[in-house]
């Protein structure tokens, strides 16, 4: 009797660790999506940390994401550098950076030819769309460039208003022969079609460069004058506002950390996407432009119009551009280069009319630079970039 008793016992007790086993392997099976969740994931950039992508597109970006989707922002290089930051990419020693093909041109041969189109554009806002356009849905080669790669393009920007930024006084195309330009790209073309010997160098290398005099000229948006600590070497800009690089990989992510991330993480990071993108060109880039102008007129830097020479100039440059963007391309091994150039032109003149209706162009021209004159602007481009475009992608299908 007294057995029988032990051996019942025995078995409840069996049970009751059963039960309790059963209960404890459930929680760490739950457990499990939750620690994933909670993860932080880092994005490293060889931007300076006060530069207007990192104040007004990503930080915000992060911010909202919050807990849900958390992240870290470490800029100015300290991970890697601008022309290495595919590979990092890649091979995650960060998740996620901010890529410009034509550091990578090899490597991303299909995605660079959306960026060798730069002298075809003036709006940055229009190429930005187009080229977005482009990417997610004409472009399937693009996208694999990065794949291949080991990473995934999930969001790009643009940026324009190009001039001349110089250290000695430059006001019509005529001053500006024979003087060294930074350059990037086709940027280097357009410098030898004004006359001047283009400078290959990252932006992190500017800086000192155009103090020491080793570069005359920066080829840039008057925008730079605000974002990178140039003002001081910087005696004239010619305004010619000409080119608008697209394509830049705002969020390039490591395909693994992207694959590691659970439906409703993919959405929630998708939906911010297209403000962060806004942020980073309107708050950022035309903010700083017109803040840009107000310090160039506090140092007594002369900002002059482009002259009648620099226009014909670049009507003419314009010519010949589609088949040198090809005739790049072609020696990349890229094969039928001509596609994706008739996409992204398709797509200009798409969102050249789409913008135009929205009078998106008439918000940015009354604004000013005062804090907050710009939000109806970055709005109305969220707007329409999430309507157009992300709001007919399931991320989770990427």
């Amino acid at each position: 009797m007294i057995a029988d008793k032990t051996t019942k016992g025995r078995k409840q007790m069996s049970k009751r660790f059963a039960i309790l086993g059963l209960v404890a392997a459930s929680l760490i099976w739950s457990a499990g999506p939750a620690a994933a969740e909670s993860k932080t994931y880092t994005y490293g950039q060889w931007l300076p940390p006060k530069h207007n992508v990192n104040i007004y597109g990503l930080a915000p970006m992060i911010k909202e994401l919050g807990t849900e989707v958390p992240w870290k922002l470490v800029t100015g290089g300290q991970l890697f550098s601008a022309k290495s930051t595919l590979k990092s990419v890649g091979n995650r020693t960060a998740e996620a950076g901010l890529v410009v093909p034509s550091y990578a041109r090899t490597s991303l041969k299909h995605a660079y030819i959306i960026a060798d189109m730069l002298m075809l554009g003036e709006n940055e806002l229009v190429m930005n769309a187009a080229a977005l356009d482009t990417y997610f849905f004409d472009c399937p080669e693009c996208m694999n460039d990065y794949k291949r790669n080991g990473s995934i393009y999930i969001a790009g920007y643009g940026v324009g208003g190009y001039s001349l930024l110089c250290r000695q006084d430059v006001r019509k195309l005529s001053d500006a022969k024979g003087l060294k330009m930074r350059t990037t790209g086709a940027l280097g073309r357009w410098a030898r079609a004004i006359g001047g010997t283009p400078i290959s160098m990252t932006m992190g290398d500017v800086p000192e460069a155009i103090k020491r005099g080793q570069i005359d000229c920066i080829v840039g948006p008057v925008a730079w004058l605000k974002s990178y600590p140039i003002a001081d070497s910087i005696k004239s800009i010619l305004n010619f506002n000409f080119g608008s690089y697209s394509g830049l990989g705002l969020m390039i992510m490591n395909r693994k950390a992207w694959d590691e991330y659970s439906d409703s993480q993919k959405r929630r990071l998708w939906s911010v996407l297209p403000a962060t993108t806004a942020r980073a060109m309107i708050d950022g880039y035309v903010g700083d432009d017109l803040r840009s102008r107000a310090l160039a007129k506090k140092m007594g830097i002369p900002v002059s119009p482009a002259d009648p020479a620099i226009i014909a100039a670049w009507k003419t440059h314009k010519k010949s551009e589609v088949a040198t963007v090809i005739r790049n391309a072609k020696k990349l091994k890229v094969k039928n280069p001509e596609k994706i150039v008739n996409a992204m032109l398709r797509n200009i003149d798409k969102w050249t009319k789409i913008i135009a209706d929205s009078g998106l162009n008439n918000i940015i021209a009354a604004a000013g630079p005062a804090k907050g004159q710009l939000a109806g602007a970055t709005a109305a481009y969220t707007k329409l970039i999430q309507d157009n475009i992300y709001s007919k992608i399931d991320p989770t299908k990427l």
